[in-house]
């Protein structure tokens, strides 16, 4: 129950728009198994300990699914600084924010091939709802809420603003892209630098559990007494966990950033 209750806390932290479909629940969580699993023999060569690795494993393999929410979530980013860019002309060239937000689904849609993103499916929904009736302001409201993207609430804010208050929708959107812009090129710019160390990280990370699969398969005496008795097994439980404390480190720094 306590691991059901934490799965369900931590899947409650990804908006539902950003969340990967059962197959690729599924696949990561074998694929934790698996990994950890195959750890747990490494280590121990103890059936028990590594059926609990592959249960901790598949708990694991949330990471994976948070992983592939935070993808999802900067490719909607970049998105919406395009849709707006898209909106800003429209609205430019005369149009109502009603047919700017439709041509600007049409651009993203000829721009990624008709690819099906969450922004994309999020604004095919706002498009949806204005068509059927339901008031622009509180359509922008759902499109904000569906997405919990910093920006676009920002975005929300100021447009639901500008439509009560008659401010200038055309300088908004124009404003709103090129701050969007900014802090966009920042973020690159910092992933363009932190790239390299994040991949010696993980490249050194693997380094010791193929050391020691080395070590145990190349000379299987030498490795010996490290799996019979519980001293040993003590001393590679010690070595797992202090392998584990500095791959969650590193992957802490790695994350600062983001």
């Amino acid at each position: 129950m306590m691991l059901k209750s934490w799965i369900r806390r931590r899947m409650a932290r990804i908006p539902p728009a950003f969340r990967p479909g059962p197959a690729y629940a599924a696949a990561a969580a074998l694929a934790g198994a698996a990994a950890y699993g195959a750890v747990g023999w490494l280590f121990f060569e103890w059936w028990p300990a590594a059926a609990a690795a592959a249960l901790a494993g598949a708990a694991a393999s949330l990471s994976r699914t948070e992983a592939y929410a935070e993808r999802a979530k900067r490719l909607a980013a970049a998105q919406f600084e395009q849709m707006l860019f898209s909106v800003a002309s429209s609205l430019q060239a005369g149009k109502s924010p009603e047919n700017a937000l439709r041509d600007a689904e049409a651009d993203l849609a000829r721009i990624y091939g008709g690819g099906e993103s969450a922004l994309i499916r999020e604004l095919r929904r706002l498009n949806a709802a204005a068509a059927h009736g339901v008031p622009l302001e509180k359509a922008v409201d759902e499109f904000s809420e569906a997405l919990q993207i910093r920006e676009i609430g920002d975005w929300a804010d100021m447009f639901r603003t500008c439509r009560r208050t008659g401010g200038d929708m055309v300088k908004v959107m124009r404003e709103t892209a090129r701050a969007i812009a900014g802090k966009m090129n920042l973020e690159r710019e910092w992933s363009v630098l932190i790239a390299a160390k994040r991949f010696e990280a993980r490249a050194l990370s693997v380094v010791p559990f193929l050391m020691i699969a080395l070590f145990r398969y190349g000379s299987p005496d030498y490795m010996e007494p490290l799996y019979r008795g519980g001293p040993g097994r003590a001393v590679m439980g010690a070595a797992l966990a202090m392998l584990l404390a500095g791959i969650y480190l590193a992957g802490r720094i790695m994350r600062f950033g983001d």
